[in-house]
């Protein structure tokens, strides 16, 4: 008797360690849900494709300004808010510059938004002035696509583009030529690019684009392959 009673507890002990091992593997198994934010530590914000309010904002154009390209892509607006940048897309530039003159009164449709320099600035959605509006569209399709052209040049720097912040370049001017090349080039190149040195270098021409208007009238290149001082030629 006292072998039955020694086996049922044996086997009654064997049958809840099993439920326990079952137990705790599901809980291991069984998803974590995400923690809330600590307080103090915002959500992320809406992605790239959330919606976005347009709002309307209306006030005197006070300075034109360019992109990397010297091509018209924005001008300032003072407004109730102070001044803020407006951008608007480099192919509608001929229309805005003959519309959004120095010193005029405008009003503009668009989205906030905030420059890569923490300034405040706003996407334009249609630019409205003495009875005219401009909308947002896209550049129309050439009938022929422009050709690249391949230049193979060689000169002396006579200047170095720097960025806004003015603290990288983004350019080399060669006379009235201004050679393009990628941001970790610059960087290679280093001390070499300097006025005054010799440089050599192969790209194509960039297109005049239709609609777009330039501040300064230049041949923009775009480097494949480049030489400083007589050194080594390198390929872009």
């Amino acid at each position: 008797m006292n072998n039955n009673v020694l086996n049922q507890g044996k086997k009654l002990a064997a049958a809840v360690f099993l439920m326990a091992a079952v137990v705790v593997n599901a809980q291991a198994q069984a998803p974590v849900p995400p923690k809330d934010p600590r307080p103090g530590i915002e959500r992320p914000g809406p992605g790239p494709d959330a919606l976005k309010e347009i709002t309307t904002l209306s006030g005197t154009v006070s300075k034109m300004v360019t992109n990397d390209d010297f091509v018209y892509d924005g001008f300032y607006l003072n407004s109730n808010g102070g001044s803020v940048l407006v951008k608007f897309p480099p192919h509608l530039g001929s229309q805005i510059t003959a519309l959004a003159k120095q010193g005029s009164q405008i009003s503009i449709k668009g989205i906030a938004d905030v420059a890569p320099n923490g300034e405040k600035s706003f996407r334009m959605n249609s630019i409205s002035a003495n009875g005219k509006t401009i909308e947002d569209t896209p550049p129309a399709v050439p009938e022929t696509p422009p050709q690249e052209v391949a230049v193979t040049e060689s000169g002396t720097i006579t200047d170095l583009q720097k960025n806004r912040e003015g603290d990288a370049v983004v350019g080399i001017f060669v006379d009235q030529t201004l050679l393009k090349m990628p941001p970790h080039i610059y960087q290679q190149l280093g001390q070499s690019l300097v006025k005054g040195a010799k440089i050599s270098f192969t790209g194509f021409k960039k297109p005049d684009n239709s609609g777009e208007v330039a501040e300064r009238k230049l041949n923009i290149v775009h480097a494949r392959t480049i030489s400083v001082n007589g050194g080594k030629e390198y390929s872009l």
